[in-house]
């Protein structure tokens, strides 16, 4: 009777744990829901930094694509073109097809000048997967394309089927791989936030400014020394640029 006693009192123990981490998961869920709404009438009334504030302290817990897209909405309203553009390009991180999302990009582009050239075909294809779902896709793909390979002699299969099969899969994942290989070039992509960005000839505040860079340009960052990124923007110039002024879309 004691044994049973205390099987039933771990047991208890147990469900009350279990049950307990969903009502704690639960009440999180609630209050990230909470501020988000918080969020969203602060935007619809058109306190935007209010909206920033709320949408920035969930971002700290955890990202999503309409978080992200929200809060580029925020500061876009804002006027801070480089946060926003940043954002955006978060949020098709996670999202790759979303329309809204790719259609409010290409608007403050435009209206901030900030104009790119038209994409190919392969830049449209590399992006209609992120970089996660390329990967996966190749994956599968492999793997039927490595099964198909390995099937032992035995299996009744005629021998054109089987070679078709394999020439498919390779194809896929040949095609599968270039998504990947596409996505994770841009991975490490940047972009400008700071209104007031230089590009100086050498990492030192001291240097000689070579040029300006717009808010929201597009970078890609080499290496880092004394508290400057080396960058080069789409037009393919180089140049040092402050740490403060520039910030990666990999989501960290």
């Amino acid at each position: 009777m004691k044994l049973m006693a205390k099987v039933c009192t771990l047991v208890f123990a147990c469900l009350l744990l279990f049950c307990s981490q969903h009502v704690f998961a639960a009440t999180g869920d609630q209050t990230r829901q909470s501020v988000f709404e918080d969020g969203m009438t602060a935007y619809s009334r058109g306190d935007y930094r209010a909206a920033i504030e709320k949408f920035e302290s969930l971002a700290a817990d955890g990202l999503s694509a309409p978080l992200l897209y929200n809060l580029a909405n925020s500061y876009a309203q804002a006027g801070q073109t480089g946060k926003a553009i940043l954002n955006y390009e978060r949020a098709l991180r996670l999202a790759p097809g979303d329309s809204d999302t790719q259609g409010n990009l290409e608007h403050i582009r435009k209206e901030k000048g900030l104009f790119q050239e038209e994409r190919s075909f392969l830049q449209g294809f590399v992006t209609l997967l992120s970089l996660n779902q390329w990967v996966a896709v190749n994956t599968v793909f492999m793997t039927f394309f490595a099964a198909i390979l390995l099937l032992p002699s035995g299996v009744p299969l005629k021998s054109s089927f089987r070679r078709g099969l394999a020439f498919l899969f390779c194809i896929l994942t040949v095609t599968t791989f270039a998504g990947v290989v596409g996505q994770y070039q841009h991975w490490y992509d940047g972009v400008v936030v700071a209104g007031d960005a230089r590009l100086r000839v050498s990492p030192f505040a001291t240097a000689v400014p070579i040029g300006s860079i717009q808010e929201g340009r597009l970078l890609r960052p080499g290496k880092e020394h004394n508290g400057f990124v080396l960058v080069v923007d789409e037009s393919g110039r180089k140049g040092w640029l402050s740490v403060d002024a520039f910030e990666p879309i990999a989501i960290p």
